[in-house]
């Protein structure tokens, strides 16, 4: 297993290599995306989403990372990964984390 820690201060770091049909876990700090945080009933009512789409098949997964770390299977085929975050809530706020567009790039050994 793989983990890759989105930190505060928009950095980001990785154990180890990425290994087709191994599993990639993400840890995000849900500090890095603050804009989006309504609350309903005394109750947070907001999300992050983690993107990861794996080349050169383009198969996108996504999953939760507001509430813990997410996990995901790396397709035998895959050569390189991109990960991008989504932050909403029940207001319509929606907010990135996505390098400006370019999304966060990882090399599959």
């Amino acid at each position: 297993m793989t983990t890759v820690r989105f930190l505060p201060q928009w950095k980001h770091e990785q154990d180890s290599p990425l290994r087709p049909g191994g599993t990639l876990r993400i840890e995000y700090d849900v500090g890095r995306l603050t804009c989006c945080r309504s609350e309903r009933y005394g109750q947070a009512a907001w999300s992050i989403a983690a993107y990861v789409r794996f080349y050169p098949d383009e198969q996108v997964q996504s999953a939760a990372v507001s509430t813990g770390p997410a996990e995901f299977t790396i397709p035998a085929s895959t050569t390189r990964v991109e990960v991008w975050f989504h932050n909403t809530d029940q207001t319509g706020c929606s907010a990135w984390d996505s390098r400006y567009g370019l999304n966060y790039s990882f090399d599959v050994a």
